[in-house]
């Protein structure tokens, strides 16, 4: 492997970037690793198989998140709350707004009526802050780097909608949201028309809790309908303006008396689906808030900082981590760490722990190769399992200062040549 390696890395393609790579046999015993192989590079969102892993684990598999409405009273027999109605959040990043319907429809099968106080929303979960003060400012306006509340709803996404001019240059037309947004959020639209078939250009900015939401760029030229994909600032006061909207549709009348009650009893619950589901969406698109809020809802359980977690719960499985340094359970953080040795430990250990056959399937790819890609500016990392013949081998690759290269064109060449290698070995009883 390692004269394919040299060979590989020394395509003038990669020229000045930092790549390690290496391979684990079916033991986990280190078959190869390249120079940098135990050299602490960033992995982008190859850190999701961290938590992943760790999630399942550490949280279970039969492991849901839970979203309660909670009452200031018991339903009297006249259908009124003595109190206010509280939508307490758990960290679900995947509570939909059927899922507030659903709720909302529940509370009025319930005889709820009327309610003497208002609807709040609950939504101190999670202890850390929303977005990682390492994430950078081009990503947390984005529907990618939406943060991470004790109160999610919709993915924390909101769509922005526009037409392209008939020329370049031209100003887009705004045509709406998806969905409506709450009043007062002040918008600065510098959305201009780039050349047909150019695709989406646009970086959004804005800041989590704050009404304010700036996009600049282009979208193409003729495009109708043109969807931008934009982070939503505080998802919780959405989730209360639209749970509210939908009890009055159904008759709830709030008084919005001033009250004192404490909602202490449980009207509605809604539970995600099994752990195992949400890691098998968040590995194969790669879901930034799942991989978030799995990474604090740890913490929470733990009562100690995610990612200590994170890095305990590994090295209890038997890593020995050299270099590492944990910031977010995403990826997203370019200051986070880890050695391609270590990334693909990790890997194996879960690949053969008690759920290790649950783990395998969450990655994408098939029977001769399943494996999670990381990518952002410059980076380009992929770790999982392949085989080789009739032995499954495991196997981490990171590329760090990239430049202007098809990377995964690349790394397909160079596991094919290993691979044929790797047989044509075994064939020959070596």
């Amino acid at each position: 492997m390692e004269d394919i390696f040299e060979k590989w890395v020394a395509a003038e393609e990669l020229g000045g970037a930092l790549v390690g790579f290496c391979v684990l046999d079916e033991k986990g015993e280190l078959v190869y690793g390249s120079p940098l192989a135990e050299t602490a590079l960033c992995p982008a969102s190859v850190m999701k198989t961290l938590t992943a892993g760790a999630a399942l684990g550490f949280l279970g598999e039969d492991f849901r998140f839970e979203t309660r409405l909670m009452a200031g009273s018991e339903i009297s027999v006249e259908g009124v709350v003595a109190g206010d109605l509280v939508l307490k959040g758990g960290g679900d990043p995947t509570l939909r707004e059927e899922d507030l319907v659903a709720m909302a429809e529940e509370a009025v099968k319930k005889g709820l009526k009327q309610v003497m106080g208002t609807l709040r929303v609950d939504e101190v979960f999670f202890p850390n802050d929303s977005v990682s003060d390492h994430w950078v400012w081009g990503d947390i306006g984005n529907g990618y780097g939406a943060g991470a509340f004790g109160l999610n709803v919709g993915h924390n996404v909101l769509t922005l909608v526009f037409d392209g001019g008939e020329k370049v240059g031209d100003t887009a037309n705004w045509l709406r949201t998806e969905p409506d947004m709450y009043e007062g959020i002040k918008w600065e639209m510098e959305v201009t028309t780039g050349t047909a078939g150019s695709g989406d250009r646009v970086m959004v900015y804005s800041v989590p809790k704050l009404p304010w939401i700036r996009a600049r760029g282009t979208v193409p030229m003729g495009a109708k309908g043109f969807r931008v994909r934009a982070a939503l600032p505080d998802p919780p006061r959405y989730a209360r303006a639209f749970l509210k909207k939908e009890l009055e549709k159904r008759g709830v009348v709030f008084s919005n008396d001033i009250v004192s009650n404490l909602a202490e009893s449980l009207l509605v619950r809604h539970e995600s689906a099994e752990l195992p589901v949400i890691v098998d969406h968040m590995q194969k698109v790669s879901d930034n808030l799942e991989a978030q809020c799995l990474f604090l809802m740890m913490g929470v359980k733990a009562e100690i900082e995610p990612e200590l977690v994170l890095k305990e719960y590994w090295e209890e499985m038997g890593v020995s981590f050299k270099g590492l340094r944990v910031i977010d359970g995403s990826g997203l953080a370019r200051a986070t760490m880890i050695r391609p040795v270590d990334l693909a430990r990790v890997n194996f250990l879960a690949r053969n722990s008690a759920y290790g056959e649950r783990y395998l399937k969450s990655l994408p790819g098939n029977d001769s190769l399943r494996a999670k890609r990381g990518a952002m500016s410059r980076v380009r990392t992929e770790v999982g399992f392949v085989k080789w013949g009739e032995k499954e081998f495991t196997f981490a690759l990171m590329g760090n200062g990239l430049g202007a290269v098809d990377f995964w064109k690349m790394r397909e060449v160079l596991l094919n040549e290993i691979g044929r290698v790797e047989v044509d070995r075994a064939g020959s009883g070596e």
